[in-house]
């Protein structure tokens, strides 16, 4: 969201400024200046970069965030439309490859804006949507127990860093709430094994867009039958995964995976 809103800016001549939480990687806030945009620290987590935010807009100053507050939910609610773009491409790119209809869709979480959109789109219902979250930072997945949006104490630090949120936003809410057939918590172990699965695939995928995956391969090896009957991982399941990030950290990948992105052979002798 960040290299986009920069790489926006640049195109439009216009300065950009991207507040980030003081866990982010050095190589996520290069990724952001590499973009033109001037990057600045805040001491805290992702929501105290949020709440940073919140006093920056003004006549000179538009603020572009995924996440809500009150009184600021109109751009929040473009950028859930703008995800539509997705599937969108993705039904067009199915239709011309004759592949069936996709029955299952495993969608990561942080504030919920994606799954939300994802919720949108197939309202029909089209196919079952599991959401899965970071053990240590299961915003949506609290809030769908208590019924109501809640926050969580204290900082989320799972290596899963795009999902690393405390609140739900208020426009993603309704579509969360009413619209999710399961909602899948899991650890960090899970996304490392996520990002391993699709590199032996080919697939270069960092550890926040993994956790689709990871989420499923969590319910293959956990659940039983008839859970994952129930949140439509049968045997013959059409699914659709939403990787949302590459190696967005480098040095990270490599440690996981125990290559180079762009490496000839990944370890092959992973399953």
């Amino acid at each position: 969201h960040g290299r986009a809103v920069a790489r926006v800016a640049r195109w439009l001549r216009l300065d950009a400024s991207i507040l980030v939480p003081s866990d982010m990687s050095e190589a996520r806030r290069k990724a952001l200046s590499d973009e033109g945009a001037r990057v600045t620290v805040i001491e805290g987590p992702y929501d105290t970069a949020v709440d940073a935010s919140k006093k920056l807009g003004g006549p000179t100053a538009l603020v572009v965030s995924d996440t809500s507050w009150p009184d600021y939910e109109t751009v929040p609610r473009w950028i859930i439309e703008g995800y539509s773009t997705i599937f969108a491409e993705v039904d067009e790119q199915v239709a011309t490859a004759e592949l069936p209809p996709y029955d299952l869709v495993a969608v990561q979480v942080g504030v919920g804006a994606l799954a939300a959109a994802t919720v949108r789109y197939l309202r029909d219902p089209r196919a079952k949507i599991v959401g899965v979250e970071p053990d240590r930072a299961d915003c949506v997945a609290q809030s769908i127990v208590a019924g109501r949006p809640v926050s969580l104490p204290g900082g989320q630090d799972s290596i899963m860093a795009g999902l690393n949120c405390g609140t739900p936003s208020r426009v993603a809410w309704p579509e969360l709430s009413s619209g999710l057939d399961a909602s899948i918590v899991i650890d960090d172990d899970w996304a490392r094994e996520g990002v391993r699965a699709l590199a032996q695939a080919g697939v270069v995928v960092g550890e926040s867009g993994a956790a689709g995956l990871a989420g499923l391969m969590a319910i293959r090896a956990h659940a039983s039958p008839e859970v994952a009957e129930a949140v439509g991982l049968r045997s013959d399941a059409s699914i659709l995964l939403l990787a949302t990030e590459g190696a967005t950290d480098p040095d990270a990948w490599t440690e996981i995976v125990g290559a180079p992105p762009g490496a000839s052979e990944i370890g092959s002798d992973r399953r």
